[in-house]
């Protein structure tokens, strides 16, 4: 797959906060904050493709954060787009000694993981609904 548009999503309970960077100016990012919601979902996709018209070339990097990433994910596989799910230890020794923390600031920094390894994306797949239930307590 050959991808011209990098997203990053730093996922918390209540918001998404995106980035998205081009393969032609990867040091530029659009950043935007949506609702952790699928009214939000849907317009994040909206914005991003004010961003990059183009989104089957788009890859979305998330820092696999459990039940909160869930929302996003089935979203995205649904409409048919390109995401990986990353181990936070994974990514923090892949980007080293990083100064500064804010969800901005990790967006960018996921959009810019996905750029520096964009020759080895591999997409993620759900598995079934089912599978995903969550069990009950006790």
């Amino acid at each position: 797959m050959k991808v011209s548009s990098f997203v990053g999503v730093d996922i918390s309970k209540s918001t998404l906060d995106v980035a998205i960077c081009r393969e032609a100016t990867p040091e530029k990012y659009s950043h935007q904050q949506f609702n952790n919601t699928l009214a939000g979902c849907k317009k994040m996709l909206t914005w991003l493709k004010k961003q990059s018209p183009d989104l089957s070339r788009s890859y979305f990097t998330i820092e696999h954060t459990g039940w909160y990433t869930l929302l996003l994910c089935g979203f995205l596989q649904e409409e048919q787009l390109a995401f990986g799910l990353y181990a936070p230890l994974h990514l923090k020794r892949s980007l080293g000694l990083t100064r500064g923390k804010t969800d901005k600031i990790d967006a960018q920094r996921l959009a810019y993981y996905a750029f520096l390894h964009r020759h080895a994306l591999k997409s993620t797949q759900l598995p079934s609904a089912s599978l995903l239930k969550r069990p009950a307590p006790g």
